[in-house]
């Protein structure tokens, strides 16, 4: 019998679709995919990343570029996913929910794997979400720390927690499945939310002096905590309230005040510092008239039984009152 490996068929005449098909069937396939790592494409000068791609049974790796909500020179959008720790041996650990890598969708631009485009990310296996379907729409994201959600009443907060504490976990081998995030209970807390009044809160969610920031919208108060200090400012009845241990304020070049009636109550003292002083009002000068009064009465000639005596300020005493007269020209000021 001939061998069948004698001749070499002419492909132009023994056309085999089936052999063909290796060069000129497209992949128009989605698959499922792990980022292994990202990389920056010097050509293009464009974030990329290496995939590993589960195709069927078997995995293959592509480069992939991430598709954008924005792409223009000015409006864009860039993010850089997580990829996992590996070496060139053959990869022990099959599962993805024990590597750190983002879980994508890839699918291939005109059916060529080198053209490998990432759609979006896709439910990690080592993540249980605890949004509640029966609640209805709802959103909740998070990133390196700072989560994002949007609850069925509409109400909108960014929570900061901080990177995990166990976040170095992420860059060993993968061994197993990947465990929960634990955060710094001293940093977490700080958020900002839209409540579904209107109202907006900031707030460090601190379990002792609390400190915090609130446009209490259907109210119209404005409150500002920090611990004891409180700031309130009520719209409708244009009052200001300030309570705290001890208050400093400092003006480099003026404070002015302006009001019908002023109270001031020191249970100790009250101490007013200054080179120039006045009081009254622009007719009338407090110490401007204690001034003018110690001339007066230092014209005053006394009457004795003997007849009218010397003015007073001829006395050889007069010196001493003419004296603190002139301690108070010296701090009398101008209204």
């Amino acid at each position: 019998m001939r061998s069948p490996f004698e001749i070499v068929k002419d492909s132009s005449i023994w056309y085999s679709s089936k052999n063909m098909s290796a060069m000129t069937d497209k992949d128009p396939y989605l698959r499922f995919a792990i980022v292994k790592k990202a990389y920056i494409d010097k050509q293009n000068n464009e974030i990329r990343y290496l995939v590993e791609v589960q195709d069927r049974s078997d995995k293959i790796l592509a480069t992939c570029r991430v598709m954008r909500r924005y792409g223009g020179a000015f409006n864009y959008e860039d993010v850089i996913f997580r990829g996992y720790k590996y070496d060139d041996k053959p990869d022990k650990v099959k599962n993805f929910s024990s590597k750190a890598g983002d879980i994508v969708l890839v699918a291939f631009l005109n059916g060529e794997s080198r053209e490998g485009v990432i759609l979006g990310g896709m439910h990690h296996g080592a993540r249980q979400t605890d949004l509640k379907t029966e609640e209805g729409p709802q959103y909740k994201s998070e990133f390196n720390g700072v989560e994002t959600s949007i609850n069925k009443d509409g109400e909108y907060r960014l929570l900061f927690k901080g990177q995990p504490i166990n976040v170095n976990k992420l860059s060993e081998y993968p061994s197993r499945k990947i465990e929960k995030p634990k955060y710094d209970e001293k940093i977490q807390g700080t958020f900002y939310k839209f409540d579904k009044t209107g109202s907006w809160i900031l707030s460090d969610s601190v379990k002792e002096t609390p400190q915090l920031i609130k446009i209490d919208k259907p109210n119209g108060k404005l409150h500002i905590v920090s611990g004891k200090v409180a700031l309130v400012f009520l719209k409708k009845d244009e009052v200001v309230s300030l309570t705290c241990k001890t208050l400093n304020v400092m003006s480099s070049e003026k404070i002015t005040n302006k009001t019908k009636d002023l109270e001031i109550n020191a249970e100790k003292t009250t101490k007013i510092k200054t080179p120039k002083i006045a009081i009254g009002t622009s007719d009338v000068e407090l110490l401007d008239q204690l001034t003018k009064l110690i001339e007066k009465i230092g014209m005053i000639k006394p009457i004795s039984p003997v007849g009218p005596c010397t003015p007073m300020m001829a006395t050889p005493e007069w010196a001493e009152v003419d004296s603190i007269k002139s301690k108070i020209t010296q701090i009398k000021g101008s209204l």
